[in-house]
């Protein structure tokens, strides 16, 4: 070695030697997921909580199709079909429960339209019957937290770096 550099130089390793005999060698290890923060968490729960509800409620509407008086939703069978409905719609609650624990861009905004359905649902039944006023609040205040908590703070920035870490994913194609 004339040119003064030591022999254990890594500037010196050729592109085709292996590695050191004491360092075995590692396979690509895929990308960490992040747990998704409290906030989020919560509402995902509440949101679970929100569809097995449903669930049980359209069971229950089911069932209204042996009273005898169930001429107002168009007999048993308006009955039952609003009653599958219902249980349909809290199948796809779940869903979206699942798909916003995963960080899944497209349940964060169906969640959010359904927010907002429910905000404007509760402002027309606050409007048209006034008696129940404190729980129509609470409903508002419920959308417009859960929105909050998807959007903004570390909700967000959870659901944009599992966007990042998809999208990077994506483009290497692991």
């Amino acid at each position: 070695m004339t040119t003064g550099t030591p022999a254990n130089d890594p500037s010196r390793v050729s592109a085709h030697a292996s590695p050191p005999a004491h360092e075995p060698e590692r396979p690509p290890q895929p990308p960490v997921r992040h747990r998704p923060p409290a906030e989020l968490i919560a509402v995902v729960v509440l949101t679970y909580i929100a569809g097995f509800l449903a669930i049980g409620v359209g069971i229950l509407f089911i069932l209204l199709r042996y009273v005898v008086d169930n001429g107002m939703f168009g007999g048993s069978f308006g009955v039952t079909l609003i009653g599958a409905v219902v249980i349909l719609l809290g199948l796809f609650i779940i869903a979206l429960a699942s798909a916003l624990t995963r960080g899944k861009h497209y349940a964060r905004v169906l969640t959010t339209i359904a927010m907002a359905a429910e905000f404007a649902l509760a402002v027309i039944a606050l409007v048209v019957d006034a008696t129940s006023y404190w729980f129509e609040i609470a409903l508002m205040a419920a959308a417009v937290l859960t929105t909050v908590v998807l959007w903004v703070g570390r909700g967000g920035r959870y659901f944009a770096h599992i966007s990042a870490q998809d999208a990077a994913r994506r483009q290497t194609g692991l």
